[in-house]
């Protein structure tokens, strides 16, 4: 199981630019540290519904579809998180594949349609409209696990916010790999991540390959097996 923004592509910036653009609708000052514990990796309806601020009781529907727009304006200037399309590849011959995001679905289906070219080759896709409370609530990637047919404790999961770490864990999953693109790997092991890596490379993540392998020889059971 992948998380999208920030694991997959490096998008944060565009979001980032987005909820600017929020803060300033409404004269508001964020520092990066309270976006990071309260907005970064979070559905955005969610964030206005439960962090207080002066939009507080208010329709913020028409500014979430501003926000919504603007981010699909500026989808070009994303980036590969180096080694991503290729660890799908090699992940999706032997095992299924879900990728669950706290972005809407035109914004999935362009990254992983245009952007990575591995559309055809994610399994499920759990997306912002398919959830009713977003990370780091569990639901997604529950959702994912029971479209997966996979019980959470036999999946490998890739996230690179806090939020979404402590999601995979509410959810039950225990290996769990942080990716620091976004957050620094003592913020994802604290919020429950397993390993972190830098990115996506064969490199990079073969000692995450061989403690899992060490792990099922020791156990010597098949149902020791992850799924991601």
């Amino acid at each position: 199981m992948l998380d999208l923004d920030g694991t997959l592509v490096l998008s944060e910036e565009v979001h980032r630019l987005a909820w600017q653009a929020f803060f300033d609708t409404w004269s508001v000052t964020v520092t990066d540290t309270d976006y990071e514990q309260h907005y970064m990796g979070r559905r955005p309806a969610d964030v206005i519904a439960a962090v207080p601020g002066p939009w507080t009781g208010t329709d913020a529907a028409a500014v979430l579809s501003t926000m919504t727009a603007f981010t699909l304006e500026h989808a070009g200037s994303v980036k590969v998180v180096p080694g991503a399309a290729a660890l799908i590849q090699q992940l999706r011959v032997k095992y299924p594949v879900a990728v669950i995001t706290s972005a809407s679905a035109p914004w999935a289906h362009h990254l992983l349609g245009k952007v990575l070219g591995v559309q055809h080759l994610v399994d499920v896709v759990i997306t912002s409209e398919d959830t009713t409370a977003g990370k780091p609530s569990p639901e997604g990637y529950l959702k994912a696990c029971a479209a997966l047919r996979a019980r959470p404790e036999h999946c490998l999961a890739f996230e690179d916010s806090p939020s979404g770490v402590r999601a995979l864990v509410a959810a039950g999953v225990r290996d769990i790999v942080g990716v620091t693109t976004t957050t620094a790997a003592a913020g994802l092991t604290g919020a429950g991540a397993r390993w972190t890596v830098s990115d996506l490379t064969s490199a990079r993540v073969r000692g995450v390959r061989g403690a899992l392998q060490a792990r099922n020889t020791t156990a010597g059971s098949d149902d020791q097996e992850n799924r991601a």
